[in-house]
């Protein structure tokens, strides 16, 4: 009994299936890999959403009290009684601003993003996104600069000598102006953030 013969068309058409069935599954591939992609970066940027929203509890903390700070540092600076108190001990500037005993507790923290930044899968995050996230955190590494330099000016040695104890209460001062101008900056951010990021929702990861 002869075999039987195959056609050409028949041949072309079991190459041209061939093709389609290594090119469907190459995409089929790519589309779950990309997918699952998609889901870890959506994991990432879960983390940083609960991270600025801690964040944000902290500086509605303190933001307020700051600017508590910074109006009547403004008033003591212009007091002769009190100025005389500062020349003859320093510390009463610590007692008359830092009502809660402390001026912070904690920074805002950055460790989430700083993880998520250098991850390759952060591509695969939104550019707005993106944007306003870079914005935040590169505003939270400078904000409390001033807060610091005001403190190094507090602890150094002759700040309260008479000749320039006013001098350096309103550079103290301006310190402080300071960094209630940058607060107000990064709170501008966490506003955008909470409309671009929906910190507000639960932050599920998207399927």
């Amino acid at each position: 009994m002869k075999p039987r013969s195959i056609s050409v068309e028949q041949i072309v058409t079991q190459c041209i299936l061939i093709v389609f069935s290594v090119v469907l599954g190459i995409y089929l591939s790519e589309r779950i890999e990309e997918r699952k992609k998609k889901r870890e970066a959506a994991v990432l940027l879960t983390k940083i959403k609960s991270e600025l929203k801690d964040n944000i509890s902290l500086l509605n903390e303190w933001v307020p009290y700051h600017q508590q700070i910074n109006n009547h540092l403004d008033s003591l600076s212009e007091e002769p009684v009190f100025i005389e108190e500062f020349i003859t001990n320093k510390y009463i500037l610590l007692e008359k601003l830092l009502t809660k005993g402390s001026f912070m507790g904690r920074m805002p923290a950055s460790d989430a993003w700083d993880i998520a930044k250098s991850h390759p899968l952060i591509v695969n995050i939104d550019y707005d996104k993106l944007l306003i996230l870079s914005r935040i955190y590169n505003q939270q590494e400078l904000t409390f600069e001033p807060g610091l330099e005001m403190f190094n000016l507090f602890n150094s040695k002759d700040v309260n000598i008479r000749k320039d104890a006013k001098p350096n209460l309103e550079l103290m001062l301006s310190r402080i102006n300071e960094l209630t101008a940058r607060e107000r900056q990064l709170m501008y951010y966490y506003q955008q953030a909470e409309e671009i990021l929906n910190l507000q929702d639960n932050w599920e990861v998207e399927n």
